[in-house]
């Protein structure tokens, strides 16, 4: 099982900004999507180090809080849902995915409580 990454955003994310974040953080890896639902990073061998489904707008502050109890930001909010594998594959992907969510000033959580 894949490490979960919760992205949350005040605006709806761009796409380009994360292609330019995997591309300043890993270079060396190539960018897929997935039925243009799931936006991943993968290495040469084809294995994903990151990957972000589209984000969805929430706009009830009940279910965010219920669901993201962390979260600062208010209703309504854009909800991105990442995955990175555990490991040193991994850490790249969650440097990916911490790169992106500066770049659109949003706030995430990765599994481990980072």
């Amino acid at each position: 099982m894949p490490r979960e990454v919760i992205i949350l955003s005040a605006e709806s994310p761009s796409s380009l900004a994360l292609i330019e974040a995997g591309a300043d953080i890993a270079p060396d890896l190539r960018a897929r999507t997935l039925e243009r639902v799931v936006t991943e990073f993968v290495d040469d061998r084809g294995a994903a180090v990151l990957s972000v489904q589209m984000p969805e707008r929430i706009e009830n502050p009940a279910e965010i809080a219920r669901l993201a109890p962390w979260a600062t930001l208010e209703a309504p909010v854009w909800w991105t849902e990442a995955w990175v594998p555990w490991g040193p594959a991994g850490e790249v992907g969650v440097a990916i995915v911490r790169a992106f969510a500066a770049a659109v000033d949003a706030q995430l959580i990765v599994e481990d409580g980072t």
